[in-house]
């Protein structure tokens, strides 16, 4: 699957995600009105249990209106225990209902996290795209001479080959220096004997793909770009070996 399909994959699951998590959000306000609504009816219903036995007692000390009283604590009894069960009952489907739209929440931030890594990484592609149609041609930077000031052939073949034996040396010492650097950056920050270790923070480098980002998202279109200088090469043809027939051409002429 590539950038652009996985992108377009991942927002309508992104999507999808938003919406179940804004239900599930809807689903746990109801269910925890519901819950705290339950529990202040079952706190109310205890109080009445407690001021039905207290009026019990005292109907029992001056003898009348016992049976009354009896009957209106075990009411408030019962009431109670019906109560108490459904603030249990709903307090219980209030957790559940929380637990559903943390998990909710919870898919909704992995799939954001991969949905803005593929974008950005689409976004890079998309700007590196539209940066090669776009690019404007490198600047001429290198001086040239013109054609009646050009040196001879000989000469241009002598500081060809000897740059290529300066670049071919320069190239083999670079090699060795990075395979002793490499082996050097094996050891912390210290000293030994005559050799002093240390390290400094690198810094930071402007990251192109979160430039194209913001860019896109301010609605600048694509990050402005300049061109680098022209890549420079030397192609050296191996020298032309005379062959004994063209000594014998010499020497005849």
């Amino acid at each position: 699957m590539n950038t652009t399909a996985k992108a377009a994959q991942q927002i309508t699951r992104l999507m999808e995600a938003e919406d179940v998590l804004t239900a599930a959000r809807r689903q746990e306000a109801k269910t925890a009105r519901t819950a705290e609504r339950a529990t202040a009816r079952a706190k109310t219903a205890r109080a009445k249990v407690t001021e039905a036995r207290t009026g019990l007692r005292k109907a029992e000390r001056v003898g009348k209106g016992v049976a009354a009283a009896t009957r209106r604590l075990h009411a408030r009894m019962a009431s109670m225990g019906k109560l108490e069960q459904a603030a249990r009952v709903a307090r219980f489907e209030a957790r559940q209902a929380a637990r559903a739209a943390a998990t909710a929440a919870r898919r909704l931030d992995r799939l954001a996290l991969r949905a803005a890594t593929t974008a950005t990484r689409l976004v890079g592609e998309v700007a590196a795209r539209l940066g090669e149609r776009v690019a404007p041609a490198a600047p001429e930077q290198d001086k040239t001479l013109p054609v009646e000031e050009l040196p001879a052939v000989e000469d241009i073949e002598t500081h060809a080959d000897r740059f290529k034996a300066l670049d071919t040396d320069a190239k083999a010492t670079a090699k060795l220096a990075e395979a002793e650097k490499k082996w050097l950056r094996r050891l912390p920050v210290g000293v030994y004997g005559r050799v002093t270790i240390t390290r400094t923070n690198g810094g930071t480098v402007l990251d192109g793909d979160q430039v194209a980002v913001a860019y896109l998202d301010a609605g600048l279109g694509v990050p402005p770009r300049k061109g680098r200088k022209d890549t420079f090469k030397v192609a050296l043809a191996a020298p032309a070996v005379e062959t004994a027939e063209d000594v014998a051409l010499v020497l005849t002429a």
